[in-house]
Order: structure tokens, then C-alpha cells, then sequence
């Protein structure tokens, strides 16, 4: 999950949490009006991500999917 420089590695980040952004999206649609498609949660959760993964610092004591799942789900709403 670390680059030899000790930071975290964004690629090996977006494959392992990517089935979270999918899971996050099937829980939110049924909450959302009709009009709003699955994808575009997905799409927007995955930026959620991304910004999650450059924003997580991990000497605050918090797991990461704990952190990223927050972020994702705020960017889909």
C-alpha cells in the first residue's frame, strides 16, 4: 500500500476500495429520488475516493476505510 517513499500508493488504493464505492452506491439509490442512475453514484463516489486517498493522514489515528467512506458517501450526496 506504500510507494518506497512512504507514501501511499493511489493505484493499489483505488483497486482494493473500489468495490466500497459500488457497495456505498447500491445502499444510497434506494434512498435517492429515481432520476439519479447508478453509474453517476458510482463515478462520483470513485472522485470521493480520490480525494479521500490524497486527504488521509494516517498519523490521525483513523483506518482509512473508515475515512474514505465518509468522503464517498458526501460526494455522492
Amino acid at each position: 500500500m506504500y510507494t518506497a517513499k512512504g507514501r501511499l500508493d493511489a493505484n493499489a488504493l483505488l483497486k482494493q476500495y473500489s468495490p466500497l464505492v459500488r457497495r456505498l452506491a447500491h445502499q444510497m439509490i434506494a434512498k435517492l429520488p429515481a432520476n439519479v442512475e447508478l453509474d453517476d453514484l458510482i463515478q462520483v463516489g470513485m472522485i470521493g475516493l480520490t480525494e479521500a486517498i490524497s486527504r488521509f493522514e494516517p498519523s490521525q489515528g483513523v483506518q482509512f476505510e473508515t475515512f474514505a467512506s465518509q468522503r464517498i458517501r458526501g460526494a455522492m450526496i
